[in-house]
């Protein structure tokens, strides 16, 4: 943790200033070990291996914990030059979001959800400074990918109670995350909490009859929540191997012959949960993420008009990622173009 971070962050339960203390630092003399603590001293919160830690347990989001340890590079860009994803999460941002390299150069940006932080390299890539929040020990992750990188801070934390000063950042966003805890509505409200005033924030959830909304996921999700006292991840895990392997390429055979192939669609809806990504890394990863979260919850358009109302949202675009996302403004300001 870079020292300059500190005047953003404050007690997620009482709002209040905190101070550090270092204890260990790290060679390039970032943060290593250290206490944030209220003034009266009676609230702390632990700095571990760099990392400002705001909650004591990952709660709902175990399994993005297990994910993104395991799958931690996966999707970063720098990981898929000349394969089939190449160029897959830039793009994605860049059509969530429409935040330019002009519009990120300089700026302070947060990401609710930030996993093993993919979408903060594209931030960093482009000359923004990137605050990450996740509940999860994905932390662990995105703190070894931006270990020597002074531009970025990894939080540990809620981001339904995020530890942040409000009007700290000049924009924010969310991507594929807020579905994942019991309240959306207010992970966005929060988002907007902690952007300034004009400030663009961003947004994309699962949207209702999509994929995660399919029977078969539904079924496969309950049956790994209901089962993993007992066997862990390894049910999980071993599906999505075999969908990934195995299911996939059986699927697209299907396709191909002209009889049967609606079929194959039916298959994937009702009985097998299967991704039509070229690359078995993705695929297994995101089969795997499907069908493990505690919370996954599937919104309609009308939801998050009405979600980014309730947060003070007076300026609202819909993007083109699918019926779910979309980009608004703090406020009563006009959007700036943040497009190229």
């Amino acid at each position: 943790m870079q020292t300059k971070f500190g005047d953003i962050l404050c007690c997620p339960k009482t709002g209040a200033n905190l101070h550090l203390r270092v204890s260990e630092i790290f060679e390039d003399g970032t943060v290593k070990s250290g206490t944030l603590v209220n003034e009266e001293g009676t609230i702390q919160y632990p700095i571990v291996r760099g990392v400002p830690r705001f909650v004591d347990e990952e709660l709902y989001a175990e399994s993005f914990g297990y994910e993104w340890q395991k799958w931690s590079r996966v999707q970063f860009d720098s990981e898929n030059v000349g394969g089939p994803m190449a160029g897959h999460t830039e793009k994605m941002f860049d059509t969530i979001t429409g935040f330019s390299e002009e519009f990120l150069k300089g700026k302070m940006i947060v990401e609710f959800g930030c996993g093993p932080g993919r979408f903060l390299d594209v931030v960093r890539r482009r000359g923004g400074i990137t605050v990450g929040i996740d509940m999860s020990m994905a932390v662990e992750s995105a703190r070894e990918n931006f270990k020597d990188d002074p531009g970025v801070l990894i939080v540990q934390g809620d981001i339904l109670n995020p530890p942040f000063r409000k009007n700290s950042f000049d924009a924010g966003y969310s991507i594929g995350v807020l579905h994942h805890t019991p309240d959306p509505a207010k992970g966005l409200e929060k988002l907007f909490g902690v952007v300034k005033e004009n400030g663009q924030v961003a947004c994309s959830v699962y949207s209702k009859e999509g994929l995660y909304d399919y029977p078969s996921v539904t079924i496969y999700r309950k049956i790994h929540n209901a089962s993993k006292s007992l066997f862990g991840n390894k049910l999980a895990l071993g599906y999505a191997h075999f969908s990934a392997h195995i299911l996939y390429h059986a699927l697209l055979l299907l396709r191909r012959i002209p009889k049967v192939r609606y079929f194959a669609g039916y298959l994937e809806k009702y009985v097998f949960v299967n991704v039509n990504f070229p690359d078995p890394r993705w695929r297994t990863l995101d089969v795997f993420d499907a069908i493990t979260p505690s919370y996954a919850s599937t919104h309609t358009p009308e939801e998050l008009i009405s979600w980014f109302s309730a947060a003070g949202c007076n300026n609202l675009t819909q993007r083109p990622w699918g019926t779910t996302t979309f980009v608004g403004v703090k406020g009563k300001g006009q959007r700036e173009s943040v497009e190229k």
